[in-house]
């Protein structure tokens, strides 16, 4: 009885791999596991699309956390008393890994959807 939600737990978290006849045709350095978002038969199109994400992804993040952290330390000088003070850097580290995902979202996004190769 205990071991049954182990079972469903597992089955739910991990399925069980599909067999797949394709991958009989693709080479073997194609099905090796590779990074997803790069694929090893890329047109030249993809793979600008690509690499310009990801150049965005790093600069507009390395961007922000410089914005944000210049910021946060201007909060944490201003406030005198360590509660707030502790209260507001907390909701501001919050916030920041929130707008860091949001921000790679929707750079994921706009990838994917000028690709030339929609899924």
């Amino acid at each position: 009885m205990n071991t049954l939600w182990v079972v469903r737990a597992r089955t739910l978290l991990f399925p069980p791999a599909e067999l797949n006849d394709h991958a009989v045709d693709r080479s073997k350095y194609s099905r090796l596991a590779i990074p997803h978002s790069f694929k090893p038969q890329l047109s030249v199109v993809e793979a600008f699309v690509a690499a310009v994400a990801a150049f965005l992804r790093i600069f507009l993040g390395s961007l922000l956390f410089a914005v944000w952290g210049t910021y946060t330390l201007a909060a944490w000088s201003r406030i005198q008393n360590l509660f707030l003070r502790l209260g507001a850097i907390i909701a501001l580290f919050a916030l920041f890994a929130l707008v860091v995902l949001s921000l790679m979202m929707v750079w994921a996004a706009l990838a994917r959807r000028l690709s030339p190769r929609r899924r």
